[in-house]
């Protein structure tokens, strides 16, 4: 190989190690984008189910609020003997 060769193939390489670069940055920005707005969605579903979950846990059809101790009796009517 002569002398002008190797500076050719040397300048190709590295620019095609600075467009793996590149490509690389944007593979990890589009995945950090994805975990990210993944991440958002469920933080907002676990809220919303939770905003409409307390609303209908905190009173009952007793009026029956929760985080209230309900004292109760209780009778057996069958037990199983193996």
């Amino acid at each position: 190989m002569g002398p002008l060769s190797r500076l050719v193939a040397a300048v190709l390489v590295v620019l095609a190690f600075c467009a793996a670069f590149f490509f690389g940055l944007v593979v990890l920005f589009v995945l950090v984008g994805v975990v990210f707005l993944s991440g958002l969605v469920f933080r907002l579903r676990a809220w919303w189910l939770g905003r409409a979950g307390g609303r209908a846990s905190t009173a009952s059809a007793d009026g029956i609020r929760s985080g209230q101790i309900i004292d109760a009796e209780y009778r057996v009517i069958s037990r199983r003997h193996n």
